[in-house]
């Protein structure tokens, strides 16, 4: 077989990534696919992965993609008469502290959601189910059924056999070269001296994704990490649980560690705290069905962990300490979606170790994103667009990546953030948050405030009523009867200006654009299906002049849906992020010192207005809107004057707040926000922003929205009755004793004394929509039920 001069699709990566990417593509109808791989079909990560495959997942995107891949490895042999290797073993994940506990019970709340049954088991039946387990410290486990492993290289070779028999044309022992564009778009792949012209190209090359990408000038931030696992020869104690039976794969994340037999053996792989990054310039240029060197130093602290659970392994004998290279991004979740520096280029990698989990749902979303143009599922969190190109720095990428591994098995505690490649992207008034005692999370390579107690207010981290509870409840007195900062600088900010800025913005934008100098609209873009792409606030500065808005991490995914929508526009679009600070200062008082800094008159503002200030030696302007749902002010200040308007500021009585208040804030007052209530998914009737849509300008979505029916779910507020709930996100909520919804945001209510949150749910709408109030729901959290109220109105209203 020949390479052609042309394509549809071409591929480059023959790991069970790229094979389920060609599948899908096939079996939705898709023709003239070639794969490419510079190897053999699943060489480099693939061959060499553990196979293990757990349904309860953190989150509901990533459930809902493993789910798919398990029954997708179930129905691959009947299809394709090529075994995957999947079993059904079930899985068990002890705790041996309560954290640990309230973490797996989590999972299990959450997996009941989509009908995952779990059992929380004691350490007694733990034992039963692993014989080989000393459990002396185990407090509890999670026995999980549906769990089981897959052989890696089965899988993707089923998936390329599938493919195959559709038409996909597999190229192996071919080197990808070079990527050409043509007028900023995607148009071929070079092998050599031979170029195959083609409408688009998938990365899935696994390690060498981010070489592969730069190829065409895209990013795509993902770095290499060494992983181990051991396998042990045959032992007497697996062995004497018969022929053909398996031990349930063994989760012990407090040891770092993970197990299951393997041929009469054992594999013990680890997670381990000092993880050693690897670059791909250190690996041979022919690396394929390869391994690094052992490193039984490196590994031995796992061992010992290891040798201290399974007290068989002291007597076993090891056939090998496996190290093989696998590939990880900087929050580690998974990357995916369209290049949004080349257009017709996508990407899929960065897996972080759960790639043969993944691979199945993966594979069929990036498939019919490839054919939609647009995502047809949730996929925020592992949308490439949320890493902006400032991103895809190697220091930071080999700085951050071992602790991304190495605290794979952390506890997702409310307030942990990662401590490497820190500092990236600092507001233009970080030194005088520093000062007045910020403490900082790391937020889309962003410094963020989220609250002014330390240290000592915020450390240690627990899943039960946290230490900067106190603080915060100052925080958000100062809200509202003060005058509090805010900073909310990692806003993006994007210039928009031509003669054609106003209809260009009625295209893109779902709001009326066509308002007076001076005023702002709040507003949403929406995709072609009228789900919430962005949320936003846009300012009119002129005939031709406008200011967009919008959420720290929305800038990327922004400027190329305006570079998507720009036609024939007469307009140019700039990101003008860095240009300018955005300072908050909400409260009562918030007039009163805001006048204080300067004998200039404050303008009379009214509500969504915006008017230049000075403040102190600084000039912007002020907008009259606050993000808390106070009374209050943006303030727009030039990056060079904004210390000048902070110290001002601060000089006339102003106090510090953080995230944390403003968040409490914002959901008491029923504010939504990107990624929680709003996403790609949900259309703005479904939110209660139907009303901010103004039908008959033509924006994009405006067809799907007017044809959808009345919204069959609704954004609501709940407010529990017991101050001990302490919901997080994504906890399932009943109503009548069935699934209705999930929380979407949730936070302590310094006003009601109790946990308050925004949600999702699909009954009962009708009784809701006839009363304030409805009692009566219930949310469970970590496996107990907690009743609350709930409402469409938000809780400030309605409670």
């Amino acid at each position: 077989m020949t390479l052609p001069s042309s394509a549809r699709t071409v591929i480059i990566g023959g790991g069970v990534i790229g094979c389920s990417i060609a599948y899908h593509l096939a079996r939705e109808g898709r023709k003239d696919i070639v794969v490419l791989e510079r190897s053999k079909l699943t060489s480099g990560t693939t061959w060499h992965a553990a196979g293990l495959v757990r349904r309860l997942r953190p989150s509901a995107t990533l459930t809902k993609l493993i789910n798919y891949s398990i029954d997708l490895y179930g129905e691959l042999e009947v299809e394709t008469g090529q075994a995957t290797g999947w079993t059904q073993t079930g899985s068990l994940t002890l705790a041996t502290n309560e954290d640990r506990l309230t973490n797996i019970k989590r999972q299990v709340s959450l997996g009941r959601a989509f009908g995952l049954e779990a059992e929380v088991v004691d350490a007694a039946r733990a034992k039963e189910l692993w014989p080989l387990i000393e459990v002396d410290d185990v407090i509890g486990a999670v026995w999980s059924p549906a769990d089981g492993r897959v052989n890696p290289s089965d899988v993707a070779l089923a998936l390329s056999k599938g493919a195959r028999a559709r038409g996909v044309k597999i190229f192996e022992d071919t080197r990808v070269t070079g990527l050409q564009k043509k007028n900023g778009r995607i148009s071929g792949v070079e092998i050599g001296e031979h170029v195959i012209e083609t409408d688009e190209v998938v990365i899935a090359s696994g390690l060498w994704s981010r070489e592969v990408a730069e190829m065409a000038g895209a990013h795509m931030p993902l770095y290499a990490c060494e992983h181990f696992y051991i396998l042990t020869k045959p032992l007497a104690e697996v062995q004497a649980l018969g022929k053909g039976a398996h031990l349930p794969t063994l989760n012990d994340q407090d040891a770092y560690l993970y197990a299951r037999d393997d041929v009469e053996g054992l594999l013990v792989g680890s997670f381990e705290p000092h993880a050693k990054g690897i670059s791909t310039k250190d690996l041979p240029a022919d690396f394929s069905f390869d391994l690094l060197d052992e490193d039984w130093d490196h590994f031995m602290p796992m061992m010992e962990n290891a040798l201290r659970r399974i007290p068989a392994l002291e007597t076993a004998e090891v056939r090998m300490l496996l190290n093989g290279p696998e590939s990880f991004t900087l929050d580690s979740q998974f990357m995916m979606g369209e290049s949004p520096e080349v257009p017709g280029l996508f990407l899929l990698g960065g897996m972080n170790s759960t790639g043969i989990a993944l691979a199945g749902g993966a594979g069929k979303a990036m498939a019919e994103w490839i054919i939609a143009g647009e995502p047809t599922m949730e996929l925020n969190e592992a949308d490439i667009r949320r890493f902006s190109p400032e991103m895809n720095v190697l220091g930071a990428l080999e700085a951050r990546i071992p602790e991304v591994l190495g605290r794979h098995y952390d506890n997702p505690y409310p307030g942990r953030s990662m401590d490497t490649a820190r500092g990236q992207r600092r507001s233009p008034i970080h030194t005088g948050l520093v000062a007045a005692g910020a403490r900082f999370e790391g937020r889309g390579g962003w410094e963020r405030a989220v609250h002014f107690g330390g240290e000592a207010a915020h450390l240690p981290l627990t899943f039960d009523v946290p230490k900067w509870r106190e603080h915060v409840a100052k925080e958000v007195e100062a809200c509202r009867f003060g005058a509090a900062i805010l900073d909310q600088s990692a806003f993006g900010k994007i210039k928009v200006q031509g003669p054609d800025a106003c209809a260009f913005l009625n295209r893109l934008c779902a709001a009326e654009m066509d308002i007076k100098e001076g005023r702002i609209a709040y507003t949403q873009i929406l995709n072609t299906r009228g789900g919430v792409e962005s949320d936003l606030t846009v300012q009119r500065h002129g005939p031709e002049t406008y200011l967009m808005i919008v959420g720290a991490g929305e800038v990327v995914r922004d400027m190329k849906r305006m570079r998507e929508t720009k036609g024939d526009f007469r307009v140019e679009v700039t990101d003008v992020t860095s240009g300018y600070a955005v300072i908050g200062l909400a409260g009562a008082k918030a007039r009163d010192v805001l006048q204080a800094t300067s004998n200039a008159p404050l303008p009379d503002l009214k509500r969504f207005g915006f008017a230049p200030v000075e403040v102190g030696l600084a000039r912007g302007w002020a907008g009259r809107l606050s993000f808390t749902g106070e009374e209050g002010y943006e303030l727009y200040i030039p990056s060079d004057m904004a210390m000048a308007a902070h110290e001002a500021l601060v000089a006339a009585g102003a106090t510090h707040v953080g995230l944390y208040a403003s968040g409490s804030l914002r959901i008491e007052s029923g504010f939504r926000a990107i990624g929680h209530e709003l996403t790609p998914g949900t259309s703005p009737q479904e939110a209660g922003l139907g009303a901010f849509c103004a039908f008959g300008t033509g924006f994009v979505g405006e067809e799907a929205l007017a044809a959808a029916d009345q919204p069959k779910r609704q954004i609501v507020s709940l407010l529990f009755d017991d101050p001990d709930a302490l919901p997080i996100h994504d906890e399932p909520i009943y109503f009548s004793g069935k699934v209705v919804g999930q929380i979407t945001s949730a936070a302590w209510s310094y006003r009601f004394d109790r946990s308050v949150a925004l949600a999702m749910i699909d009954a009962p709408l009708d009784q809701l929509a006839q009363q304030d109030v409805v009692p009566g729901f219930e949310v469970e959290i970590a496996c107990t039920r907690f009743t609350a109220k709930c409402s469409l109105k938000s809780a400030k209203e309605a409670f």
